[in-house]
């Protein structure tokens, strides 16, 4: 079977909803301003039972639906994760010909787009590991260091009022989006299903078949990751 529609906009397969990230620690999104709450959804919604039944029957207009709905989502997760619009577009045919193949074997106990979620990631993390490894910067070179007392070891910069006020600039989103790239796929992965895609940290546990203490804690060294890069950026301008 093939999926001939493009548009440009390993883990088991299971479940996944969503949710907003704490204060303090809120989501640094790419120039966007915050992250939308959206509803969770446990399990499965009355029109995704309805267009699963449509694709267990074979019938060609389910796959067009299907693609319509989630495209825009499974293409820019991959691109999040691949950083290659024809890496992307690839994974993304990949993934719905799997969703179309394995609809039978899909029980529905938990929100179809996680399902779909987790073969996406599946997909692009298979790619990573079999294609060219980019290279990615060292986080802990950039998280605070305490004293023995627990105090912070430097000046802690103070940015949050200066973001506020250039969130919106174009320019402050392309360097947000750079700093993220950069990231390893252990940390990348968990902030673009939190933070970009809005999944709770249950939810993205079960994508990527991690403990929530394990995504608690990767999320929470990212966002300090992304806040000394910004802090550097926002009182000196250095990107490096």
């Amino acid at each position: 079977m093939t999926l001939s529609r493009q548009r440009h906009g390993p883990v088991s397969e299971g479940g996944a909803g969503r949710k907003r990230a704490s204060a303090g620690t809120a989501p640094l999104r790419n120039g966007s301003g915050s992250a939308t709450r959206r509803p969770a959804h446990t399990g499965l919604r009355p029109e995704d039972a309805a267009l699963l039944s449509r694709l267990r029957l074979g019938a060609p207009a389910a796959v067009d639906a299907l693609f319509d709905r989630y495209h825009g989502k499974v293409y820019g997760l991959a691109m999040s994760i691949l950083k290659n619009k024809s890496d992307a577009e690839e994974a993304a045919q990949d993934v719905f010909l799997t969703v179309v193949r394995k609809a039978d074997r899909f029980q529905g106990n938990s929100a179809l787009y996680s399902w779909i979620y987790r073969i996406c990631v599946n997909a692009c993390l298979m790619r990573l590991r079999k294609g060219r490894r980019t290279e990615t910067v060292p986080i802990e070179e950039f998280l605070p260091v305490f004293t023995k007392e627990g105090a912070h070891a430097g000046p802690v910069q103070d940015w949050s009022r200066g973001v506020e006020l250039r969130l919106l600039e174009r320019e402050l989103g392309q360097v947000i989006k750079r700093f993220t790239d950069e990231l390893s796929e252990k940390y990348r992965v968990v902030f673009v299903l939190s933070d970009v895609e809005g999944l709770s940290n249950e939810e993205t546990a079960q994508v990527l078949n991690l403990t929530i203490p394990a995504v608690k804690s990767r999320l929470h060294r990212t966002r300090l990751y992304l806040r000394e890069r910004l802090g550097r950026y926002l009182r000196d301008g250095s990107v490096v």
